[in-house]
């Protein structure tokens, strides 16, 4: 084989293994702090509002990947007033929304959180219930924008819509080259005003991954924020039927 052939199938193996923005963006929802697949995590989520009145919870969060569809259980621990709160997200297929299912202890019983609910706050933090599983927008209507830097490192930058079921217009992130740990992510409304920002603050190891172990989520409109500390990490000790709906009635 002749230098040019040589350099061409060289050149033909690097582009073939370039990251298309679909994957940054699957890959990147898979580290989220709320969505660490085959993890257990215990987070503190603080919301400071704009008058500095803070309020903090505590909450455990355990992610699978089940027939291929990633399942997020989310339960609450403190305050007393929001404990044993729970939800279950699974995944929607291609083109589909998440489904995503909330548990309240005092009326003992599962419903489904409606499409035109999950731009709503959750748990009165500046997350959206559609934000528990998700970067915002639909990984197949992402596009990749020139790279950048945030932080001194290298990231990827891709750009889409926000989800029929989300708050948002644009979605632009900025992920990690390295982690696919998401960076940065700005959000504008449906009518393209800037409407939040997430910030990752601190990464973190834990056995062979690296997360965010601190992140914040801003309100531009609000002027509120809510800062998420990872406590504690270790491997999902859960099964299949812990991801399920009557799981979620009996309890973790």
């Amino acid at each position: 084989m002749n230098l040019l052939a040589l350099l061409l199938v060289l050149g033909a193996e690097e582009a073939a293994k370039e990251e298309t923005a679909k994957d940054i963006s699957q890959k990147s929802r898979e580290r989220g702090a709320l969505n660490l697949v085959g993890l257990t995590a215990q987070l503190k989520l603080t919301t400071t509002s704009k008058d500095g009145k803070v309020k903090e919870q505590v909450l455990t969060t355990s992610s699978k990947k089940i027939d291929g569809r990633s399942r997020v259980v989310t339960r609450f621990e403190q305050p007393a007033g929001v404990a044993g709160v729970a939800f279950l997200t699974v995944e929607g297929g291609k083109g589909e929304a998440d489904d995503i299912s909330l548990f309240l202890p005092k009326l003992k019983r599962v419903r489904k959180v409606a499409r035109q609910e999950r731009g709503r706050a959750f748990m009165d933090t500046d997350f959206s219930y559609s934000d528990i599983a998700s970067n915002g927008g639909r990984d197949e209507d992402f596009q990749k924008l020139s790279d950048d830097k945030v932080e001194g490192r290298d990231c990827y930058v891709i750009k889409g819509k926000g989800g029929e079921d989300t708050p948002y217009g644009d979605v632009t992130m900025w992920v990690d080259k390295q982690y696919f740990v998401p960076m940065k992510v700005e959000y504008l409304d449906k009518s393209n005003q800037p409407l939040k920002r997430y910030r990752t603050l601190k990464l973190k190891s834990y056995k062979e991954r690296t997360i965010a172990a601190e992140s914040v989520m801003e309100n531009l409109q609000t002027g509120s924020k809510t800062q998420m500390v990872v406590l504690a990490l270790n491997d999902a000790p859960v099964g299949d039927d812990a991801f399920s709906e009557r799981a979620l009635e009996r309890g973790p």
